[in-house]
This record gives structure tokens, C-alpha cells and sequence, in this order.
């Protein structure tokens, strides 16, 4: 009994090592085309429905189509409506694991499939060079291992737990399927993945430990466990990523609810559909076709609704710390394209919140405050880019965190010596106002567009401060200047606006040039409106 529990739990890892891999494969091997396919394709809300469940069913993980399209909410790319649709097609995504299992895992010898995935899977991804064979043969191998520990699993069930008696649950009435709701997303939010959890309860089913009913319950507490990531992250994260939560926790709620509620109305038109479509019942197939049909259910609850849902999650989460970063979050670190995008975005906001602090410096005081939370934000902007540069970038990628990393250092600078310039001007604040007036327009200039303007208005305040420094040094001002002791002092303040400028334009191009790639990108992709055509975006 021990040995087979033992072997049980060694089991389950290979289902949750074997899953892992297989996502971080598939991730690896589609590479960019899930960030395009989600852009592209997600303009009518029956797309972004079926895209989501391809995507899902891709790379067999709900929770990494879940972080990429908050990635994409957090970045502009997607709106929460559009959004909101490609969440419920991921749900309906994760029942295509229980037929996996059901009609592959438990209905074939696992040696013979599982092994030849794994060697196979291990032979691409240790010699074959290209990115995506890598990740096909990681994803192979994921699987090989997901199905050997399904094998195994059964077996464990079948020798250890064939006794175990879980009718006591069925006699408790609804409390005992409330209890086994619960057990079922417990075990997904611990795991943190719901798919284990789900071909853990389908052998069990298949093997005659747990009844069908009970096996019901357990897969619909699965399912409301997949919101505890989206819930977790959601508590640090943006006002975008937190409404997209909730979106998702309403969604599985609801879907719950009318699950339990129609429970065995469901769980007989099963019997009643596999009793007209084969001989024998099959309670492995009876599960996943209630996982599909009450994940369908849902989406069919939700789609009337949908559009009031956004709406009123629009007027949520208001309020944001005035130190965090509005678009970016732990989710965006899930696609590097992505993260590189959001943060050279986020690096523009505080620039231009920069350029406006500046611009206010011949009027009134540096604000301490906002200064202090300019610093705050850049460096959480600089945690994150250090967390990106940990993960593995393609080699463009790799030049554009660190065009990127330049701009940030320039601007590092100009918080410290923002109040250093303030200081040496605040007794004479009106013979900054040209300086600040240029510090005003480049805080009102979009970018990549304005890109040109910002060059054309450093020259024009470089020939300014040129003459001026032309006129300092002539005989006669400088006569003057010496001899009222103020020549040095007026020759050192010019020379710190240079260099705030210098160092202030060109982390402003550097960022101009960083989002001028990623316009090129998506004009070269074709976006699909909501009316269902097809433009360049």
C-alpha cells in the first residue's frame, strides 16, 4: 500500500514535470506567432473565442494564454472586451487535457507512446539548433512524460486505492459535492495547474476509485482553480490586469454555479449520449465530455452579458498607487517581445512626466513628491528590464533591451541632476524660462511621430544657448561678468544645461527609435477589425 502511494506521488510529478515542459516547448516553438495570431485574429468576438481555445490547446496551458493576453491589455493591444472572449475560448481550451487523456492516455499501452515522445523529444531538443525544433522537442518530450505518469498513476490507483471507499461523499448529498468542489480547487491552486489535477480525477474515475459524480464536482472545483493565479498576480498588478481578473473569476463562478445547479441533468444526458453512441459506458469519456459541455455552458451564459460585464469592470480599479507602473506587471515578463514593448512605454511615460517636472522649474520649486516617485517607477522599470535580460532573448531582442538599457541610464541621470540645476537657478528662475518652455513642448510630443520634432528643437536650443555663450565671452560682458564675480558661475550653469539637454534628447530618441521598430512590426501585420476586416495596423 505504501510503495503504491509512494509511486503514486511520484506519478503525479511526471505529470506536472511532463506538463511544464510541454508548455515552456510549445511557448518556445510557436515564438512569436501566438503574440501575432492573438493580435491579428481577435477583432470579432467568436475569433478571439476560438483563438483562445487553439492557443490554449497549443501550448496546453490556460494560465500562459491567461498571462499574455493581460500582457497585451496592460500594453494597448487588446481591449478588455476582445480580451474577455479569448478567456472564455481558453477555458473551453482546457477540456481538450481530459480527452487527451480519456481517449489517448488511458485507452493505449503508455510504454509503447510515452517512451518513443521522450526520446525523440529529448534527441530534437539537445541537437538540433533552430529555436523552434528546440521547443517542438521540448513539447514532445512533455508529453511523453505526461502520459508515462498517467500510466503510472493508473496503476498506482489500481493496485492502492481500488478499496478506498468514496461513496461516504455521495451519501452527504450536496454537501459532499460542495466538499469535492472544494478538494478540486484546492489541488489546482496548489499545483497551479489544472490540467494535472483534471487527469488525476479522469484515471481516478476511469479506474472505479471515484464516482462519476464526485469526479464532476472535483473537474468543476479544477476549473474554478485556474483563477488563482490570474487572482494572485492581480494584487500587485495593473488596473487593466485586475479588471481581467475579475473578469476571469466572475466567468468561473457563474460557470460553477449553473454547473452544480444542472448537475445531474447534465450527468444523465451523458449517460443518455454515450448509451446511443457506444456499447459499453466509458466514464473516462463521460468526464471530459461534461468538462467541454459545462465550459460551453458558460460561454453561452456569458456572451449576452459580456458587453455590460466590461463596461461596468471599466468603472473598477479606479484608483492606482501613484508609484506603480500603469502597464506593466509581472504578466508581460510572459512574451519578451511584449515586455519590451510595454516597457519602453512605461519608460516614456516617466520621461514625459520628467519633461513636465523640468518645465516647471522657472515658476515654482521642484516638487519632492513627484520627484520622488519618478525615482520609484524608474526603478521598478529597471528591476524588470534586469528580470527580462535573465530570460532567453533572441538576438534583435537582445538589441533592443539594450538600446533600451541606455535610455534608462540617461535617465537615472537627470533625476540627480534635476535638483542640482533647480538649486543653481532658484534666485534667478525667469533666465531659465527659454530651457523650460523647450523642456515643456518635448513633455507634449508623441512618440515614434514627434521623433524629428524632438531633434529640431534641441538644435534650435542649442543655437540659442550658443549665442548666449557668444555673448558671455565678448570683451566687454566679460569684462563685466568678472568683475561682478558672476562670469564662472553663468559659464558653469550653461554647461549643465547642455548637458541635462544632450542627455535628455537622446534617451527621448532612444526610446523614439525602440518604438519605431515595434510600429514596423505591426504594420507589417494585418489587424482584424470588429467588423470583421482586415486592415494594417
Amino acid at each position: 500500500m505504501m510503495t503504491d502511494g509512494l509511486m503514486a506521488l511520484g506519478a503525479l510529478g511526471l505529470i506536472l514535470l511532463g506538463m511544464e515542459w510541454m508548455t515552456l516547448g510549445l511557448k518556445k516553438a510557436a515564438g512569436n506567432n501566438l503574440v501575432t495570431g492573438l493580435q491579428r485574429w481577435t477583432g470579432k468576438p467568436v475569433h478571439g473565442l476560438v483563438i483562445g481555445t487553439a492557443a490554449t490547446v497549443a501550448v496546453q496551458s490556460s494560465t500562459a494564454v491567461t498571462v499574455t493576453t493581460i500582457g497585451f491589455v496592460n500594453a494597448n493591444l487588446l481591449s478588455l472586451r476582445n480580451a474577455a472572449y479569448v478567456i472564455y475560448g481558453s477555458n473551453v481550451g482546457t477540456s481538450f487535457t481530459g480527452w487527451f487523456v480519456a481517449l489517448v492516455g488511458l485507452q493505449f499501452k503508455i510504454d509503447a507512446l510515452a517512451l518513443p515522445l521522450i526520446g525523440i523529444g529529448i534527441l530534437l531538443k539537445s541537437f538540433v539548433k533552430q529555436r523552434a525544433w528546440q521547443g517542438s522537442g521540448q513539447g514532445l518530450a512533455g508529453f511523453g512524460l505526461m502520459f508515462l505518469g498517467i500510466g503510472l498513476l493508473k496503476d498506482s490507483f489500481d493496485a492502492a486505492f481500488v478499496d478506498i471507499e468514496f461513496g461516504w461523499l455521495v451519501e452527504l448529498g450536496i454537501l459532499g459535492i460542495l466538499l469535492a468542489v472544494l478538494i478540486g480547487t484546492l489541488l489546482t491552486t496548489i499545483m497551479q495547474a489544472s490540467a494535472a489535477v483534471i487527469a488525476l480525477v479522469i484515471t481516478a474515475v476511469a479506474s472505479g476509485v471515484v464516482p462519476l459524480s464526485l469526479g464532476a464536482a472535483f473537474v468543476i472545483g479544477a476549473n474554478l482553480g485556474t483563477t488563482s493565479t490570474a487572482l494572485l498576480s492581480a494584487l500587485t498588478a495593473t488596473a487593466k490586469a485586475k479588471r481581467l481578473a475579475m473578469l476571469h473569476l466572475i466567468f468561473n463562478v457563474l460557470t460553477a454555479v449553473v454547473a452544480l445547479l444542472l448537475l445531474q441533468p447534465l450527468l444523465w444526458l451523458l449517460l443518455w449520449l454515450q448509451h446511443q453512441l457506444f456499447d459499453v459506458h466509458h466514464a473516462a469519456f463521460s468526464l471530459a465530455l461534461f468538462h467541454t459541455l459545462f465550459n460551453l455552458l458558460g460561454v453561452i451564459l456569458m456572451w449576452p452579458i459580456s458587453d455590460r460585464l466590461v463596461l461596468w469592470l471599466n468603472g473598477r480599479f479606479r484608483r492606482q498607487p501613484s508609484d506603480r507602473l500603469r502597464m506593466l506587471d509581472q504578466s508581460s515578463l510572459a512574451i519578451p517581445a511584449l515586455a519590451l514593448k510595454t516597457l519602453t512605454m512605461e519608460q516614456q511615460q516617466v520621461l514625459q512626466q520628467l519633461c513636465r517636472l523640468a518645465g516647471s522649474v522657472d515658476r515654482k520649486p521642484v516638487e519632492q513628491s513627484v520627484l520622488d516617485e519618478l525615482r520609484q517607477s524608474q526603478r521598478t522599470i529597471a528591476q524588470f528590464s534586469s528580470q527580462l535580460g535573465q530570460q532567453p532573448l533572441q538576438s534583435d531582442e537582445s538589441d533592443l533591451l539594450n538600446a533600451l538599457a541606455k535610455s534608462q541610464l540617461r535617465v537615472e541621470l537627470l533625476l540627480q541632476m534635476l535638483p542640482q540645476l533647480e538649486h543653481r537657478f532658484e534666485h534667478d528662475r525667469a533666465s531659465i524660462r527659454v530651457e523650460a518652455e523647450f523642456w515643456r513642448q518635448l513633455a507634449t510630443l508623441s512618440l515614434p511621430a514627434g521623433a524629428g520634432q524632438i531633434s529640431g528643437l534641441y538644435r534650435e536650443i542649442s543655437r540659442w544657448r550658443a549665442e548666449q555663450k557668444q555673448q558671455l565671452v565678448a570683451p566687454e560682458q566679460l569684462n563685466a561678468a568678472l568683475h561682478s564675480g558672476q562670469g564662472g558661475e553663468w559659464l558653469l550653469r550653461l554647461a549643465e544645461l547642455r548637458r541635462f539637454d544632450h542627455h535628455l534628447t537622446k534617451a527621448m530618441l532612444g526610446v523614439a527609435q525602440i518604438q519605431q521598430h515595434y510600429e514596423r512590426q505591426q504594420a507589417a501585420v494585418p489587424t482584424e477589425t470588429e467588423s470583421g476586416e482586415l486592415h494594417a495596423s
